[in-house]
């Protein structure tokens, strides 16, 4: 019972929505009058003749050497930085503590091994 009035309750409210909406127009964007028609081109180039190069765009050359740039220091960053790891933490305070008992503890490892 209470799941039938539930589903009328939202069937009526999707009504009341629908019917009491207002329809929305499109809005034009500020960009609409800078932009060049589609023509059915990728990325709206237009074929190039064989043999002829594409000019770059002004922001390109800057776009790909800051890619090139963030690639590199990235890559000497990574190869550079602190190993961290929770295994390397642990073999150097083993072998921290081996060396602690070692000086401090060789006559009382001694000396439990003669009794």
């Amino acid at each position: 019972m209470a799941a039938r009035r539930l589903v009328s309750r939202c069937a009526s409210l999707w009504r009341i929505n629908t019917i009491t909406r207002p329809s929305l127009a499109r809005a034009q964007s500020i960009f609409t009058k800078e932009r060049e028609p589609p023509n059915g081109f990728l990325f709206n180039e237009k074929p190039r003749k064989p043999g002829e190069k594409r000019e770059w765009e002004s922001w390109e050359d800057i776009w790909y050497r800051w890619w090139v740039i963030m690639f590199v220091v990235g890559g000497v960053l990574f190869y550079y930085k602190p190993d961290t790891s929770p295994q390397t933490w642990a073999r150097q305070e083993a072998v921290q503590r081996i060396a602690e008992q070692e000086a401090n503890g060789n006559e009382a490892v001694e000396g439990d091994n003669e009794e």
